[in-house]
């Protein structure tokens, strides 16, 4: 009973707005489908596959009930790389691996650390995948037949090579289209019954009537075999699987920043709040279950995701509905796919191409950060100029060492003659002659980790001089401290027992404080006294004058 009122409830309230937002969902994804597909390297219908299933699957389990999954621009780059070294079954296998990898992303709640990967990074990989793509799409925005190439300058010498068999009427097509979705949505912005049209289906519509009427020969989508995909067994065979793991671990790390990046604009977009390892394992089982069913790899799609928002999504049903209406122009409606020119294709996706490339994020970086300028041109130079897999290797290295660098400035070490005299510690240690002349005291400001070395090194031996028989390290901005730290640490003490030099350690954060513990070596010294541990400096400081007075 409660089942049947929920259900009723659902038709009077979300039906019609979760209807209404999957038929335009699925309308403008349809040939973004078809697209990605051929861009891919695939068959038309596999895009198709993929956009049913993947959408399906996310919207019921995913952590953000308005995303739309399928094929995007973001996968299509590393489907035609892995295409071209393994094959069909390659990228089947990679894609299939690539889905056990965000299960277990999502199992072991690592979708948080995504939001850690530097935006020049994530920028540099998005544009330079925007630009492959945009290079990819030139053959047949000419109306050339030319294969799909892995490399982006073997493209460009093709299209150059057979600069001679441009087509006129495919080049009409391809900017009649860019301009169509480019500027059709403010041209008519006020015309209430016209601005709700898909820009994407007018331009479709129209590639198609003159491809009938002037019955010219271009490059055509062919037809799409209407009726459900067979299922089919992958080949796990061991090698392959070997040879096949780190493209699928790119596609695995594409697939997640996208998707992850996609609900956040969906949340932004609906003041809602998605569940990050929940969306992981909601696309790793898309990712998993495609292959069996000729899908290539798909991730969460901002570009239909903000549609499906804009028109009205209300529940998870709005992307199943989309996943059942395309599924439904797949059954009956495949033929029509015959007569769409490949040049309509191009135009559809060398507009979402430019919308990768953010030329503001560029800017806003380039103006911000030299260092930050140089990933972002490396990582963005390596996507375009090699293989994505290597970029993507690269781009992670770039991203450590990156944080690496950062973190490392953080570090900052002071004596206590930087703060006022008057107040504080320096109050109490210049009211007492004896704890002048005798107490040398750091500040560490910081992770005291391998990075932090160099800066503790120099701040050390700016004092060498300076032999004080007391010297306190204040350690409450240590945040962690790692077994770089911890050696450089111990090594400091027991120099400073051979000087007849005493340390006091203070105001340790409790999980640094557990890190020495578990050190047997510094809890021996420790127990020895050969170090001395306080809450805080100023009981640090009146040990130091008992045992003075003593």
């Amino acid at each position: 009973m409660e089942i049947q009122n929920r259900v009723l409830e659902y038709l009077k309230g979300s039906f019609t707005s979760d209807l209404k937002a999957g038929l335009i969902t699925a309308i403008v994804g349809l040939p973004l489908a078809i697209a990605f597909a051929i861009a891919s390297g695939v068959e038309p219908q596999m895009g198709l596959y993929t956009a049913i299933i993947a959408a399906m699957l996310v919207s019921a389990t995913g952590g953000s009930k308005y995303s739309i999954s399928g094929p995007s621009g973001a996968m299509t780059v590393i489907t035609l790389s892995t295409l071209h070294s393994f094959g069909l079954e390659g990228i089947l296998l990679a894609g299939f691996l690539a889905g056990v990898f965000q299960v277990s992303f999502g199992l072991l709640k690592l979708g948080k650390f995504v939001k850690y990967i530097p935006l020049p990074v994530i920028s540099g990989f998005t544009s330079g995948i925007g630009a492959m793509l945009l290079i990819g799409q030139i053959p047949n925005a000419f109306g050339l037949v030319i294969e799909s190439k892995e490399q982006a300058w073997e493209t460009i010498y093709a299209v150059v090579s057979n600069i001679d068999n441009i087509s006129n009427t495919a080049t009409i097509i391809c900017i009649g289209t860019i301009l169509l979705l480019l500027y059709f949505p403010s041209l008519f912005s006020k015309t209430k019954l016209i601005r709700s049209l898909p820009p994407s289906i007018i331009a479709l519509v129209l590639s198609i009537l003159i491809v009938l009427q002037l019955h010219t020969n271009i490059p055509l989508v062919g037809n799409i075999p209407s009726g459900l995909p067979q299922i089919q067994m992958l080949d796990f065979n061991l090698e392959l699987l070997i040879d096949v793991l780190p493209a699928a671990f790119t596609i695995a790390l594409l697939g997640t920043i996208q998707s992850l990046l996609c609900a956040v604009v969906c949340d932004g977009m609906t003041n809602s709040k998605h569940d990050s390892n929940r969306e992981l394992v909601g696309q790793g089982i898309a990712n998993m279950t495609l292959p069996f069913f000729s899908g290539i790899p798909g991730t969460a799609a901002i570009a239909r995701t903000a549609i499906n928002i804009r028109e009205g999504a209300k529940t998870r049903m709005a992307g199943i509905f989309q996943s059942l209406i395309l599924l439904t122009i797949l059954l009956y409606l495949g033929p029509i796919a015959a007569f769409i020119p490949k040049a309509y294709l191009a135009g559809v996706l060398i507009v979402v191409s430019m919308r990768m490339i953010n030329v503001d994020e560029f800017k806003t970086t380039m103006n911000i950060s030299k260092m930050d300028s140089a990933v972002l041109l490396v990582t963005f130079l390596l996507t375009v100029l090699t293989n994505l897999v290597f970029a993507v290797q690269i781009g992670m290295f770039l991203s450590i060492v990156l944080l690496f660098v950062r973190l490392t400035n953080v570090i900052d070490i002071q004596t206590m003659e930087n703060y006022d005299i008057t107040s504080g510690i320096n109050a109490t240690i210049f009211a007492d002659p004896y704890l002048k002349n005798n107490v040398l005291v750091y500040t560490i400001n910081g992770p005291f980790f391998f990075g932090a070395m160099n800066v503790f090194e120099n701040k050390i031996n700016e004092h060498m001089n300076i032999s004080k028989p007391h010297i306190i390290l204040r350690m409450r901005y240590v945040p962690f401290i790692d077994a770089t730290g911890m050696e450089r640490l111990k090594s400091f003490i027991r120099s400073s027992k051979k000087q007849r030099q005493k340390v006091y350690l203070t105001s340790i954060q409790p999980e640094v404080m557990r890190v020495m513990k578990s050190d047997q070596e510094l809890t021996e010294l420790m127990e020895k006294q050969h170090v001395h541990v306080f809450d805080g400096t100023q009981e640090a400081l009146e040990f130091v004058k008992e045992e003075n007075d003593a």
